[in-house]
């Protein structure tokens, strides 16, 4: 055989190689297409789990939402009937002090208090006596003269019902919002027949406690709130003296249906329903339309009242609920597209090329947003703000701005509810200014609690001092951080406008303007000005000087006087801290104490004055001058854990007496964190340390959170002094607040006593102590222990300043 004749395989054609082609195309094909169905079947799955998470979610937010308003509706109505406790205390302070009031004077005091305008839901109220058969005529003759407005057209005075009994309940004072048909009149006898007026009446005289009554309004069922009243203002310990000492009972008539109202506002789709039970009365106040198959929570606000909250349902299944069904229906469009995507870039290089295009551009991302808002970054803001400036110059018509945004106390968020916590309020913040700025204008973090604002706006569009305003109001809404909780926040802002050389000088000025906004008591916006410069090299210079006020001895110590007003006595000194500054000279302490507060200086400076303070009076002791001295306690101090540990390391090192030390503590930062404050009181009263409640009168403090503070003393505002001679309701308000004093056996002690009309009113009111540059003013310790000398010796006590 030739090798011509060998047989040999045929070369392979074109078709041949086109169809080898081919079927590795279709393998490759069908592996894509089985891992795009894969992709699609998991995405599918994915979405209707998603969707599934979603709704539960849903079901679970509308949950906390609806727990969250009960709660806040509940507190709102036991917030109303504290208050309506309140002023019953405070009617029975003023019943105590005048017991022979006439109703002139009681609708004065009811007009000084606010009485009706502080409290939409107080329809009137009064005090009822208990008078004998055989002072019925006298006192039937003072009514007759006193109430003669309140009476019927002849003016006679006939008790109602008619009838001859050993005893009448009667109103000695009254006071209403408006007259009302069907109203009791006047001389009404409360205790005839067996009512429930009278058995509430006695029984409350009885017991010393409130009583709930309800009774009938013109326009529906109302509510009386009764406390009886006792010679003194201390309710007696046995039955038989709390008889032979009572005064009266003060009432205030409720109208349940306003505090229905001003509870469910901001609350529209909720109903509310307000029960009480007393024996065997039952009424039930009622508003908003309850939906079927409601959600219902049921709270007890105490004193017989429940309160019950229905919410609708809302939740449901994947189905019904709009998000969730979004969410599935996009997932699995999605998943349709992630697989077509998936098997057109599989059979070719363009997927590759997607991918590195993506994380180029996710790369480039990150390096210029900030990883947990998603907001531009520093580097970027400061580009963003280099272009503006730049066609800022090409265009004079347009101004450029910027807000410099700084959040209040975040510190205070973050030790208080976590760091997480904070992080949060970070993204609100973010999210908020997104909300309230234009699309074309650039937000960022510079980091921390930070944010700016870039405006880059016509001369006829809004000013950037109204959008920071818009800003801090979105920033005053309520979030909740934790628990449910809802919590209230606030923002400074820094503007700056107009042309600068660079990012760098806008910003800057922005950021001295924001530092105005901080001490000018935040929650605020300032605009920079020039002279912010200066302020800022001048603030700069006096906080590295504070620095070596405690290692140079630069501060030292005056110290107020203290005296007993009914003896003129000195009873104890206040301890006023000075700086003797080598180059400014003696400055007062409000010219550094603010700035050692924000910097957190003032912890070592009022470390510093307690331990001087108490060295001293241990001096004074020895010298034979036992005498009380007085701190002042920083906001920034009673923040601290380490408060009470101060304190009694003060103690040991001095040897003093702990009742001769007292802590000024203002009440505004008492009114702060009422929780926390009253902790660290009770650590510091644990050492048997007085506390005083400084500038009382001029915050929010509540009868409740008085108590709850367990102060000793109650300093009165120099405002209230300042006024007491020329206005009726400064001298009022001192009125109430001595008498509030006697009620609560607390002392009370008025400062700034500038003239002689100030004293003898003081005086009058029979106020504890003083001080003032009328009696004394701050001395050294060598003019103090002059004073010392020539003030009697006997009798003398710690000051409870």
């Amino acid at each position: 055989m030739t090798v011509d004749a060998v047989q040999r395989p045929p070369p392979p054609t074109a078709s041949d190689l086109d169809g080898g082609r081919r079927v590795r195309w279709r393998r490759r094909r069908n592996i894509w297409v089985a891992v795009a169905a894969m992709l699609v079947a998991s995405g599918i799955v994915g979405s209707v789990l998603g969707a599934d998470g979603v709704a539960s979610n849903e079901r679970q937010r509308a949950r906390s939402a609806f727990a969250s308003s009960s709660s806040e509706i509940a507190a709102k109505l036991g917030l109303v009937i504290q208050h309506e406790e309140d002023l019953v205390v405070s009617a029975s302070a003023f019943i105590v002090g005048n017991p022979n009031a006439s109703q002139g004077a009681f609708l004065r005091w009811t007009t000084a208090a606010g009485a009706l305008t502080r409290y939409a839901e107080l329809e009137g109220g009064g005090e009822v006596v208990i008078v004998p058969a055989s002072r019925l005529a006298a006192f039937s003759a003072r009514q007759k003269a006193d109430l003669a407005s309140l009476l019927p057209a002849d003016g006679s005075y006939q008790v109602q019902p008619p009838g001859r009994r050993s005893y009448y309940c009667l109103l000695a004072l009254t006071f209403a919002r408006r007259s009302q048909a069907g109203a009791l009149p006047v001389s009404y006898d409360y205790c005839s027949g067996d009512t429930e007026l009278r058995s509430a009446l006695l029984a409350a005289r009885d017991s010393g406690q409130s009583a709930y009554i309800p009774y009938q309004l013109a326009q529906g069922a109302g509510l009386l709130i009764e406390a009886p009243v006792y010679r003194g203002g201390v309710v007696p310990k046995t039955v038989a003296e709390r008889r032979r000492a009572f005064l009266g009972a003060f009432a205030t008539a409720v109208n349940p249906r306003i505090v229905l109202q001003t509870a469910l506002q901001g609350h529209p789709r909720i109903a509310v329903e307000f029960r009480y039970v007393s024996g065997s009365f039952h009424v039930v106040f009622r508003s908003g339309a309850v939906a079927r198959g409601a959600r219902q929570a049921t709270i007890e606000l105490g004193y017989g009242w429940t309160m019950r909250a229905f919410g609708a349902a809302g939740g449901g299944g994947v189905l019904a609920n709009g998000n969730s069904l979004a969410l599935l229906g996009g997932g699995i469009a999605l998943s349709l597209l992630l697989g077509l995507l998936t098997l057109v870039l599989g059979t070719g290089r363009a997927r590759a090329l997607s991918m590195v295009r993506e994380k180029t551009r996710e790369l480039s991302r990150q390096a210029l947003h900030d990883t947990l808002t998603g907001l531009p970054n520093r580097t970027l803001v400061l580009d963003r703000a280099e272009s503006m400036l730049a066609r800022a110059r090409r265009q004079p018509n347009v101004v450029p701005a910027a807000l410099f945004i700084d959040v209040d106390r975040f510190k205070h968020v973050n030790d208080s509810f976590g760091h997480a916590a904070g992080d949060r309020l970070l993204k609100l913040v973010g999210e908020r200014l997104r909300e309230v700025v234009r699309d074309q204008d650039t937000v960022g973090r510079l980091g921390g609690d930070e944010f700016v604002v870039l405006l880059e706006s016509a001369t006829h569009e809004s000013p950037p001092d109204l959008v920071a305003e818009r800003v801090i109001e979105a920033m005053r809404e309520p979030v909740v951080l934790d628990d449910g909780e809802r919590t209230f926040f606030s923002v400074s802002i820094g503007i700056a406008i107009g042309q600068r050389a660079s990012a760098d000088e806008l910003l800057r000025d922005a950021d001295l303007a924001l530092y105005a906004a901080k001490a000018a008591g935040k929650d605020r916006a300032a605009l920079f000005q020039a002279s912010m410069q200066d302020s800022a090299e001048d603030r700069a210079e006096l906080e590295a000087d504070l620095d070596d006020a405690l290692e140079g001895e630069q501060l030292f110590l005056l110290y107020q006087p203290i005296f007993d007003l009914s003896t003129r006595r000195v009873v104890g000194v206040e301890a006023l801290v000075r700086w003797r500054h080598p180059k400014r000279g003696v400055m007062e302490p409000d010219e550094f104490i603010p700035l050692a507060e924000e910097t957190g200086r003032i912890v070592a400076i009022g470390r510093w004055v307690m331990d001087e303070a108490c060295r001293q009076a241990a001096a004074w002791e020895t010298h034979g001058h036992r005498i009380g001295v007085s701190v002042n306690v920083s906001a920034t101090q009673l923040d601290r854990d380490g408060l009470a540990e101060d304190v009694r390391r003060a103690l040991d090192e001095s040897g003093i007496e702990p009742a001769s030390l007292t802590l000024e503590i203002a009440e505004t930062a008492l009114m702060r964190d009422v929780p926390t404050a009253s902790t660290r009181l009770e650590q510091i009263k644990a050492l048997g340390v007085r506390v005083a409640v400084d500038g009382f009168g001029t915050g929010s403090s509540s009868l409740a959170y008085l108590r709850q503070l367990s102060a000793d003393a109650l300093k009165i505002d120099r405002t209230f002094i300042a006024g007491i001679a020329s206005s009726s309701e400064s001298a009022a308000i001192i009125h109430t607040l001595v008498a509030l004093g006697k009620l609560l056996d607390v002392e009370t002690l008025a400062e700034g006593i500038e003239e002689p009309g100030q004293l003898t009113q003081l005086r009058h009111e029979q106020c504890d102590q003083g001080q003032g540059f009328l009696l004394a003013r701050p001395l050294d310790v060598n003019g103090i222990e002059r004073l010392l000398q020539a003030s009697p010796a006997n009798d003398r006590r710690p000051a409870l300043s």
